[in-house]
Order: structure tokens, then sequence, then C-alpha cells
């Protein structure tokens, strides 16, 4: 039985039921271009305008059959642009499932965290948060030191790239693998991770504004 439920007009008058769903139409979704252009599905609406700043929020596996990396990772995106029956969109941030993150906090383990806003070589502003869970609790040194490293390496990793790029290292595990291999010089540890970004502001040359 379908759960599409119609509306009747007029108040308290016998009228002719309108299915809202009828007036709809559907519109597939892309990632953009510089994440492969694959379908993030449909959507459907009754007025193209109400597509505009639209958030799809997907699970990387469902796009990618990178499924060791993607397993907890999802995905935003944000309608801005409509062309015919497809919409197009913008990267505005990632998160791992907090389920994963959990699964990795012991008693007498320790975790290292970090959030920092960055610039990217085309004045692109993200916030981006790591995490790092080491095996035995370390000091409140060691833990200063790993921060500091951190913050100073994904600082320059934006600065030198483009937003595309900066993006690009952040969904496929590169720049998540630059943090785990700096931690390990410091400290052993158990699990590192990128666990969430934000964009802020979009590169200057796009006219598109960030999710609030």
């Amino acid at each position: 039985m379908s759960s599409r439920k119609g509306t009747r007009k007029g108040k308290g008058k016998k009228g002719k039921v309108v299915d809202k769903w009828k007036a709809k139409e559907w519109y597939e979704v892309f990632m953009p271009k510089y994440l492969g252009e694959k379908s993030l599905g449909e959507t459907p609406t009754d007025d193209t305008a109400k597509l505009y700043g639209r958030v799809i929020e997907m699970a990387k596996t469902g796009i990618s059959n990178d499924l060791f990396y993607d397993l907890n990772l999802k995905l935003r995106f944000k309608i801005t642009k409509v062309e015919g029956n497809n919409c197009r969109t913008e990267f505005i941030g990632h998160e791992v499932a907090k389920e994963q993150i959990r699964s990795q906090i012991r008693r007498n383990r320790s975790k290292v965290e970090t959030i920092q806003n960055v610039t990217t070589k085309d004045r692109a502003k993200l916030r981006v948060y790591t995490i790092v869970i080491t095996p035995i609790r370390c000091t409140t040194s060691t833990k200063k030191v790993m921060r500091k490293d951190i913050m100073k390496h994904i600082e320059n990793r934006a600065r030198e790239q483009n937003f595309t790029d900066f993006v690009k290292i952040m969904v496929d595990g590169t720049l998540a693998n630059e943090v785990r291999e700096i931690a390990r010089k410091i400290y052993p540890i158990i699990y590192a991770d990128i666990r969430k970004s934000k964009v802020l502001s979009f590169p200057e040359t796009q006219t598109t504004s960030a999710a609030s």
C-alpha cells in the first residue's frame, strides 16, 4: 500500500482529493565533477527553486567501490545548479560515523583531537577535525606535540592545494594516512582519521556559498 497521502481542498467541504506527489517531478542528483560526477540518486520537487540549497547526505559506500576506507564515511553535498532534470552539487563536508570512533575508545587509551580552520591555495576555507587514539595513555606533553605537528601538516597541505584537490585527499583517505604517519612518529597509535570536515566558504572564483 502506498504511503503517499493526498490532501483535500476546502475546509469542511467535500472536494477533490489532491495527490501532492503527482505534482512533483523527480530530479537526478550528481556529485561534483572533481569527485567523479556519480549519481547520488533522485529527489522530488514541485518547484525547481526549492531544489537549490537542498543537502544530500550519502555514505561513500553507495558511490564508490573502495569499501575498506569508505564503510563508515558519510559525504554531504548541496545542490547549487539545476540543468533540465539533473542537479549539480558542491561538496560541503564529511563525517566518519560516530559508532566507528566510539568502538575504538577504551579505558586506559588516550584520545588526541584537533579542530582547525584552514585556507586552500584558491582561498576556500574549511574546518577540519582529526582524531588519534593511542593503545595506552600518553602524557599531556605528548598530546601537545602530536596536535601541533598534525595541525601544521594539515595547514600546509591546504595552503599548497586548490579546494578540489584538498577535498579529494580528505575523501580518499590520503590525508588520514598522512596524519597516521605523523602520529606514529611521536607515539604508538591504534587509530587516526580526519573524522569530520565542513566547508566554510568556497574558492573566490565560485559564487556559491557554504552551508550554515
